[in-house]
């Protein structure tokens, strides 16, 4: 965030050191389940394997660099203005009914959730890549009433005394799992059709003959 007199445009931008600390954190454990998943889903070729991974490398970091290099939050001229990797949102600083800050199940750090008057969600800024203190000043920027969740609650009890907060991504993270793990097995096949074509006419792993030879 600027300094900045209480009049002026203040911006607020995600924290990349306070995500890639988590990020790294995460790789500890998910590294090896990513690795063994891309290994059975391109067996028997390790080459095509080694391809799906650092192909899955550089599209993550890709992401990462496209979101911390666009994403930020402003407060100027009476409105609040989230610009996301692809888009900007805009809402009247008089149109948010209150500001939530939510310690999701699992954490003690909370997300903040946008509400609007009608119990609506309006935005959220995830605990993920945003700093505790960066949260608080941009709640203060705003001037909504804030209301602050206890630690320790269910998603069900999130979702019942806060609505307009927790979607169904927090009451139902088996579904979340699950389309996530269809999505990267999308993704591998994907990535290995690809690695096996390029194999294939780059002549590394020739075609076989009708009469069960390699050709060539």
């Amino acid at each position: 965030m600027t300094d900045a007199d209480p009049g002026a445009p203040r911006e607020f931008r995600p924290s990349w050191p306070h995500f890639h600390r988590r990020l790294l954190v995460r790789l500890v454990w998910a590294a090896p389940l990513l690795v063994i998943a891309l290994v059975i889903a391109a067996w028997p070729s390790f080459g095509v394997a080694l391809i799906s991974l650092g192909a899955a490398m550089v599209v993550g970091g890709l992401g990462s660099m496209l979101y911390f290099a666009r994403t930020r939050v402003t407060v100027a001229d009476g409105e609040l203005r989230i610009r996301g990797p692809l888009r900007t949102r805009r809402w009247q600083l008089g149109s948010i009914g209150t500001l939530v800050f939510v310690p999701l199940p699992g954490s003690r750090r909370p997300t903040l959730f946008g509400v609007s008057p009608v119990l609506e969600r309006m935005f959220s800024l995830s605990v993920e890549t945003w700093e505790d203190e960066t949260l608080e000043q941009l709640a203060d920027a705003v001037g909504a009433p804030v209301v602050h969740a206890p630690a320790g609650l269910t998603a069900v009890d999130l979702a019942e005394r806060y609505p307009g907060t927790v979607g169904w991504t927090v009451t139902r993270p088996w579904l979340l799992l699950v389309l996530v793990t269809a999505g990267m097995l999308a993704l591998m096949l994907l990535v290995g059709i690809v690695a096996t074509i390029v194999l294939v006419a780059t002549g590394q792993v020739p075609l076989p003959t009708p009469t069960g030879t390699p050709a060539g």
